[in-house]
C-alpha cells in the first residue's frame, strides 16, 4: 500500500497518484525507472500577473446605471380588464342529478377472474406485514403476491426474488412482473 506524500491518498501500485498526479516512483521502489521529469518553458510574450507588481486597481462606476438602494417599492398591479378574476361570490348549492342507466352492481362472476392474493405479504417498500390484500395499508404500494398464489406447481425451493425488480417468481421462468428470466442466486 502506497500512501501519497501530498493528498494521503491510499492506492494499491502505480507511478503517479490516482487523485492528484504526484509521482510516487520513489515510494514504488523504482529508483531511475520513474518517468522523466516535464520540462516546463516559460512563454516570454506572456504577462505574468503577481499582485505585488500589479498594484491597486481602480474600479469606476458606470454613470448610467442605476444604484437602487431603495427600501421599498410599490408596484400597481397590470389589469387585464378582459380578464376573468375568479374571485365569484359562492355559488351555493348545486343539485346533483343520477344518471338513470348507470349500473353500480358487479358483473356476475364467471369464473375468469384473477383470484385475489391470499396469505401474508411482506411489502418491499416499507416492510408491512399484512394477511391480505393487492396494496400495502401503510405506504400504498402494490404488494407481490404471495407465493402460493402464483404456481402451487413450482416447490418453494425454487422460488427467488427476481433480480431486476424483486417480485418472487421460479428460477428459469420470465417473472409476472416484469418479464426477465428470473436467474439463480449467485452463491
Amino acid at each position: 500500500m502506497m500512501v501519497c506524500p501530498v493528498c494521503e491518498n491510499q492506492q494499491q501500485a502505480g507511478l503517479e497518484c490516482d487523485v492528484c498526479g504526484r509521482d510516487l516512483s520513489a515510494l514504488a521502489g523504482l529508483g531511475g525507472l520513474a518517468p522523466p521529469p516535464v520540462a516546463v518553458q516559460q512563454i516570454t510574450e506572456l504577462e505574468v500577473t503577481i499582485p505585488d507588481r500589479v498594484g491597486e486597481v481602480a474600479a469606476a462606476g458606470f454613470a448610467e446605471l442605476e444604484a437602487n438602494r431603495f427600501g421599498k417599492v410599490e408596484v400597481r398591479p397590470d389589469v387585464t380588464p378582459d380578464l376573468e378574476t375568479s374571485s365569484q361570490a359562492p355559488v351555493g348549492e348545486v343539485p346533483v342529478e343520477r344518471v338513470a342507466d348507470l349500473d353500480l352492481d358487479r358483473a356476475p362472476d364467471d369464473g375468469q377472474r384473477t383470484a385475489a392474493p391470499a396469505g401474508q405479504v411482506v411489502c418491499r417498500y416499507c416492510k408491512n406485514v399484512q394477511q391480505t390484500g393487492t396494496l400495502c395499508d401503510r405506504c400504498g404500494m402494490k404488494l407481490p403476491a404471495p407465493l402460493q398464489v402464483l404456481a402451487p406447481e413450482v416447490p418453494a425451493d425454487q422460488w427467488v426474488r427476481c433480480r431486476a425488480c424483486g417480485a418472487p417468481g421460479p428460477i428459469g421462468e420470465r417473472c409476472r412482473e416484469c418479464g426477465r428470466v428470473v436467474a439463480a442466486p449467485e452463491s
